[in-house]
């Protein structure tokens, strides 16, 4: 069985943690280490989930062809949110750096989206399946979301501890599902 790769924006690590932790056929949940990754770690742990912690540099090689479903989680930094320009730049990066090693990338992030869209970029003629946030998902919720992580909004800088968005996970649920039944079908690997 192969990997999935979830890209995320940290202001959903909770939603993350959450959809992760309920998902029982899921063999290993890996997290990029780096200065986001302590407290997706912690939520995880605290679900009764114990992930591996690896550098970028140090991922097994071979995950994508495992025989057990693993999961790798990488979040974005706060910085990719000055500009429209630099979360597009950086964004396509981390693709292009986990796609290959995956067999579907999830961007978990509602901003994303709307810079692709605006930019015309298109992942899914990679050689790995991709999935977004499906638009007409955008709730208030989600707009206010988009426009806040591109604005730089001083509501950002303030930690979101204990709020989770029941209608952000449910929609990042289906997206999840979505693309592990697609990766876990033999024709798509």
């Amino acid at each position: 069985m192969p990997l999935m790769s979830i890209i995320g924006c940290m202001e959903y690590e909770k939603e993350i943690a959450g959809i992760l932790a309920e998902d029982k056929t899921i063999d290993a949940i890996i997290v990029v280490s780096d200065s986001r990754s302590e407290e997706l770690v912690t939520d995880l742990e605290q679900m009764g989930v114990k992930p591996k912690v690896l550098f970028p540099d140090t991922l097994p090689p071979g995950l994508k062809k495992s025989k057990s479903f693993n999961v790798l989680v990488t979040l974005q930094d706060d910085n990719v949110y000055r500009s429209a320009q630099h979360l597009k730049n950086e964004t396509c990066e981390k693709i292009k750096f986990y796609g290959p090693v995956s067999n579907g990338v999830l961007m978990f992030s509602a901003s994303c989206r709307e810079v692709f869209k605006n930019e015309g970029i298109d992942f899914h003629d990679s050689k790995f399946l991709f999935e977004l946030l499906p638009a007409e998902n955008g709730t208030k919720y989600l707009k206010e979301k988009i426009d806040e992580c591109l604005s730089g909004s001083d509501k950002k800088k303030v930690p979101h501890k204990d709020v989770r968005s029941t209608e952000m996970e449910d929609s990042y649920r289906g997206c999840y599902n979505r693309l592990k039944e697609m990766i876990l079908t033999p024709k798509a690997n």
